[in-house]
């Protein structure tokens, strides 16, 4: 369990230092488009879902909750 928590807590501080100042002045170009969406945006839009999907591992990969769920059934 100490694992999940370091390697949720590793992906969630890069995904925070990449949308400040030492990574994303990299992204920071209007061109190329992404989808539509500018460089700059588009880095943004990226890092949100990397965040969720972060989330949403952390807390389906939570055994307190597959424990429970079992006893409910």
């Amino acid at each position: 369990m100490r694992k999940r928590k370091t390697v949720f807590l590793v992906i969630i501080f890069i995904i925070q230092v990449s949308i400040i100042w030492p990574v994303y002045p990299v992204f920071s170009d209007s061109h190329p488009l992404i989808l539509g969406l500018p460089l700059s945006f588009a880095w943004i839009t990226g890092m949100l879902v990397l965040s969720f999907v972060t989330v949403l591992w952390y807390y389906l990969s939570d055994p307190a909750r597959q424990t429970s769920e079992h006893e409910h059934t």
